[in-house]
């Protein structure tokens, strides 16, 4: 099975990802590493230097490019915004819903998002927040404790397989 993991940037999908990959024992696969791999250039430098419209194609090509089985995907926060992305996303996608003030203290601490330098995360969620439930094949908070997060996604993934 593939799991993606969907949500705003600092919501956790990283972090989240990479637990939930150790307890499965799954391949981890970062999306926003894969496209800087392939691009040999950091996230912020593509925004720069070629642009949301291309980062967004790469973005597309790297989900397409996921080959494979029992992985675990963190995708970034604005894959929802190209709605054929949802076709290349092949297994379980979960919505991590977190709220804007945990996010605020979470990016607080992390490195600035390129889109963060020309929208607030409030316009960020206004924009993305139906494209995130219509994407998402179940929605899970992770306001709190990580582990307490990926528990309740191991316990729903037990109760659909059996």
């Amino acid at each position: 099975m593939r799991i993606y993991l969907i949500g705003m940037p600092g919501s956790g999908k990283s972090t989240v990802g990479r637990l939930l990959a150790k307890a499965l024992n799954y391949q981890y696969i970062d999306l926003d590493g894969v496209i800087e791999k392939d691009a040999l250039m950091f996230i912020p430098s593509i925004f720069e230097t070629l642009g949301e419209e291309k980062f967004r194609k790469l973005e597309t090509e790297a989900l397409k490019s996921i080959e494979g089985e029992n992985i675990v995907v963190s995708c970034g926060g604005g894959v929802v915004t190209v709605k054929e992305n949802k076709i290349f996303m092949t297994g379980l996608k979960i919505y991590l819903d977190t709220d804007i003030e945990v996010i605020r203290n979470r990016l607080s601490n992390d490195y600035e998002r390129p889109l963060l330098k020309e929208k607030s995360l409030e316009q960020i969620l206004d924009e993305r927040f139906l494209k995130y439930q219509d994407f998402a094949d179940i929605i899970v908070s992770n306001n709190v404790d990580v582990d307490e997060t990926v528990k309740v996604i191991l316990n729903y993934l037990a109760r659909e397989i059996h």
